[in-house]
């Protein structure tokens, strides 16, 4: 089969009933049949047109989960074509697509909307059309099948860096491993992230045939996040990755920080190749121990504080609240009964923009000898035309519930020195809101 071959000639008509050599013809051409995992399958999508487009056409994505699509820098160009004996202008957007994995991979249908002016109308046309679904068969070549995690490259390097172990640690201490890794031919997303198996050997380290094994130093990783940027350079993709995890030291002893292995296949010659980046040992001394006596002062202190505590509890519980329970009945009772708590009552059901408990509560503080002022009284004349007369929007009621809250906090405080017990039972005025 040829290099290039088309997979899609879509000559779209303007009208079902009329298919003329004047209706814009749009292609879907591919450059290879199948493509490396990793690789740009190149799509290319042509748009032609009798006349011209006053804007241009809204392209399809081609985006799927296992699909990566880049647009070149100048993917989408004008072109023209003779048709007929006539010039056919129209532009051309280039897609390359790298599959992430081997197999098939299938593109759902996708739209392509044109605006063109109409020969014979001289109006705007606006076209949309349905692009089929498209296969697209990614391989892996025979030498790499065994590689796990599969990465294909034209070149790929790591630089490694530490920072800390060099010497012996304490606890508290941190041991920082930095790793650049630089992708060439292929995308930086298909090279896993390898800082997250390469946690500190939790092995017991002997420190001689016949001494004592040395225990095992504790470390809590904090990796970053992964910093990827790609690049696209004349068709050729290529990127970088940074990973940086800090191992922080938990206890004393020491650890082994294992040697990281990636295996990858080189594009160019066809062969695997293995890059080791060591590990290091690294040691923490031991935190001083602390001494195990007890201060018995400290302990005859922190019990003696203990009975006279519970003494004194004793006490009041035995003695004191018995007493004073009935006079703290009586405060409650009295409090109960006062303008103040209906007005407490009157503010939560205001908070909660119960009308209707507003009012009641109102009215029993009136019944109590503190009728509500004359500018309390219009703001609840506001809300209930707004409410029930006026259907006023979200917003007004709203403004008019604030009002009636500021009303209610400004008539708080005079109620303390305006109450009276001696009118608790006095009756409410007939009527008071109208």
């Amino acid at each position: 089969m040829p290099r290039w071959s088309v997979l899609i000639c879509l000559c779209i008509c303007m009208l079902a009933s009329m298919a003329t050599a004047q209706d814009p013809q749009i292609t879907v051409t591919a450059e290879q049949d199948e493509v490396i995992v990793g690789q740009p399958y190149i799509l290319r999508l042509k748009v032609l047109v009798p006349t011209f487009m006053p804007k241009p056409p809204i392209f399809p994505t081609f985006k799927v989960p296992g699909l990566i699509v880049r647009l070149p820098a100048r993917s989408t160009t004008p072109v023209s074509s003779r048709i007929d004996g006539t010039t056919w202008a129209g532009v051309q957007r280039t897609y390359r697509i790298y599959p992430m994995r081997a197999g098939v991979t299938e593109t759902p249908e996708q739209k392509l909307s044109i605006v063109y002016k109409n020969t014979e109308s001289g109006e705007d046309v606006l076209l949309t059309v349905t692009v089929p679904a498209m296969r697209i068969t990614a391989i892996v070549p025979q030498a790499a099948g065994s590689l796990d995690p599969l990465v294909l490259a034209n070149g790929l390097s790591i630089e490694q860096s530490w920072q800390g172990g060099d010497e012996e640690l304490s606890v508290g201490d941190a041991v920082v491993r930095k790793l650049e890794i630089s992708v060439a031919g292929a995308s930086a997303l298909f090279v896993p992230p390898l800082l997250d198996g390469a946690s500190p050997h939790r092995l017991t380290v002997a420190a001689s045939d016949d001494a004592e094994s040395t225990p095992v130093a504790g470390f809590t990783p904090y990796p970053e996040d992964a910093r990827v940027t790609e690049s696209l350079e004349r068709g050729v993709m290529s990127g970088s990755r940074t990973e940086t995890v800090s191992y922080i030291a938990q206890s004393g002893g020491a650890t082994v920080f294992p040697d990281i292995t990636l295996e990858w296949f080189d594009l160019k010659t066809g062969g695997i190749e293995e890059i080791v980046l060591p590990g290091r040992m690294v040691l923490v001394t031991e935190p001083p121990r602390i001494s195990g006596s007890v201060d018995r002062q400290a302990l005859l202190r922190g019990v003696l504080i203990l009975v006279v505590t519970a003494a004194v509890a004793w006490l009041v519980l035995r003695w004191f609240y018995p007493a004073l329970r009935p006079r703290v009945h009586r405060l409650q009772a009295r409090y109960d009964a006062s303008a103040i708590a209906a007005h407490r009552v009157a503010e939560k059901k205001a908070a909660a923009k119960d009308l209707n408990g507003v009012l009641l509560a109102l009215e029993q503080r009136s019944a109590r000898g503190v009728a509500p002022g004359e500018a309390l009284e219009d703001a609840i004349k506001a809300i209930g035309r707004a409410l029930y007369r006026d259907n006023a929007s979200e917003d007004v009621t709203e403004r008019h519930w604030q009002t009636i809250r500021q009303k209610l906090r400004n008539e708080r405080g005079p109620l303390f020195l305006r109450h009276d017990a001696r009118n608790t039972t006095r009756l409410p005025p007939l009527n008071p809101f109208v």
